[in-house]
């Protein structure tokens, strides 16, 4: 009885999402970080905990300059729907102004683009999917 019940502890544990360690990962390191801190002070603090998103998986930075000062925002994986859709939402940005760390959230920059839609309903291939600007 304790073996299958070991067993079933592997199997179940084996089976988390990537998405949800990531998030779980970064649940457990944003606490670290303060306004003020530089880019590379973040990244040092945050960068493990996006370990296991692929390339593609990753929201690419923004970068622009803004009345002489270098502006980037930096986006970490802080969310996850199993909805099939990658959506700002999932992200969370931090915003840099001449590589000090001025924001962090959406709010600062306006608001998420795109979010998940959770439903309740069973989408098939004739369907659409909605996405909220």
């Amino acid at each position: 009885m304790g073996r299958l019940f070991l067993l079933a502890l592997l199997v179940l544990g084996g089976c988390a999402s990537p998405y949800q360690q990531t998030v779980d990962d970064y649940m457990g390191a944003y606490p670290l970080i303060d306004l003020g801190m530089s880019k590379e002070q973040v990244a040092g603090i945050l960068v493990s905990s996006q370990k296991r998103l692929s390339t593609s998986e990753i929201k690419q930075p923004d970068r622009y300059m803004k009345d002489g000062v270098a502006v980037d925002i930096v986006y970490y994986r802080s969310g996850w729907q199993s909805d099939g859709i990658t959506t700002d939402d999932e992200f969370t940005p931090y915003l840099f102004n001449d590589n000090k760390l001025v924001a962090i959230g959406w709010h600062s920059i306006g608001g998420a683009k795109s979010q998940g839609q959770a439903t309740n309903t069973t989408y098939n291939s004739s369907s659409s999917t909605v996405i909220v600007y």
